[in-house]
């Protein structure tokens, strides 16, 4: 793994140990060493303090290392995706700030943007929208839940935004495909991973995505990058060309 991501010897032999189920935690020490008789988590008092609850379930972190987590994975893909169709962006990924709408003469790529659509849908803000000139388009949402979860996580990303892809499709005669991008906490990945990425225009490789979620786990105090804003879109038939259209 150190070869391919550059992770430092102690982050790999810390990701390695929470794979294995081998870091110290409440659960471990009240059903095994019997060193105490609370095995609820000290955070959230709810659940056991399992490694699965701490690295994707916890309630109490859930809006903040989880989100960052999942916003820092999207931001790859976003300054991926910029530099291919060769939007100005920084050179080094952990210093790309994804703009709510990156654009030029041959693409919109859209930032975690409310979709306002004729029909009322009920999920209509996905991670990323690419919108490409040549009446092509993406739909991208990245999720990171627990490694045994990986696949249901897929399929739901799939059902969740079929409403979306068709009212894209009926507006603005875009064919677009939905990429469900999911990595397990921590790093699993499922067999249809490397194929959706080849689908993410850009040098978009596991390898990259799994060093962007696994630094976060292990750098928790970095602030969350998901600057919310609303875009409407009403009444369109046409391919957006600009940001003034896609705000009218």
């Amino acid at each position: 793994m150190r070869e391919c991501t550059g992770l430092k010897i102690e982050t790999e032999a810390l990701i390695t140990a929470t794979q294995d189920q081998a870091l110290d935690n409440k659960c471990h020490k009240a059903k095994i060493p019997h060193t105490t008789n609370d095995p609820k988590c000290r955070m959230c008092k709810e659940k056991d303090e399992t490694i699965a609850h701490i690295v994707s379930a916890c309630s109490k972190i859930a809006g903040s290392l989880y989100k960052t987590k999942h916003n820092n994975v999207a931001a790859a893909i976003h300054h991926s995706i910029c530099q291919h169709y060769e939007i100005k962006t920084t050179d080094n990924i952990w210093l790309h700030e994804p703009n709510p709408v990156a654009e030029n003469n041959k693409v919109n790529v859209l930032w975690d943007f409310k979709i306002r659509t004729d029909r009322q849908i009920q999920a209509h803000r996905p991670d990323l929208v690419v919108i490409d000139k040549q009446m092509k388009g993406l739909i991208i949402d990245v999720a990171i839940p627990n490694d045994t979860h990986i696949v249901d996580k897929e399929r739901e990303k799939i059902e969740t935004y079929q409403d979306l892809r068709l009212e894209i499709w009926r507006m603005w005669n875009i064919k677009a495909r939905l990429v469900p991008t999911v990595i397990g906490a921590p790093r699993a990945t499922n067999n249809n991973l490397e194929k959706q990425l080849h689908e993410i225009l850009g040098k978009n490789k596991i390898p990259q995505l799994a060093k962007t979620e696994i630094w976060q786990c292990t750098h928790p105090t970095s602030g969350a990058r998901s600057p919310r804003v609303r875009v409407r879109l009403r009444g369109q038939r046409k391919t957006p060309t600009s940001t003034q259209e896609l705000s009218e």
